[in-house]
């Protein structure tokens, strides 16, 4: 899945890409006939539906991930336990 990019020029060379596919669909639009340019806005509708509901449950699942993730032992919790467990007993 792609991610939004952090650097300026990845978010304005993305916004560009989403400025010229929105120009090719009202183009299109134009040119096409009315029945062909309601099926192609419906597709469109249900692929940007399903891609931002996809994208809003990855998200949630990362969220979940992290969460789970960050009460468990560090590195240095679990190396001090180690040294503890193999020290000898005196």
């Amino acid at each position: 899945m792609a991610h939004w990019p952090r650097s300026v020029g990845g978010n304005l060379l993305t916004l560009l890409f989403v400025g010229v596919l929105l120009a090719l669909l009202v183009q299109v639009s134009v040119a096409l006939s009315g029945v062909v340019v309601w099926l192609v806005l419906a597709l469109s509708a249900v692929v940007a539906s399903t891609l931002a509901a996809v994208y809003g449950w990855h998200r949630r699942v990362l969220t979940g991930r992290d969460v789970a993730t960050s009460h468990g032992p560090s590195f240095g919790d679990t190396l001090r336990r180690r040294y503890a467990s193999e020290a000898p007993k005196l």
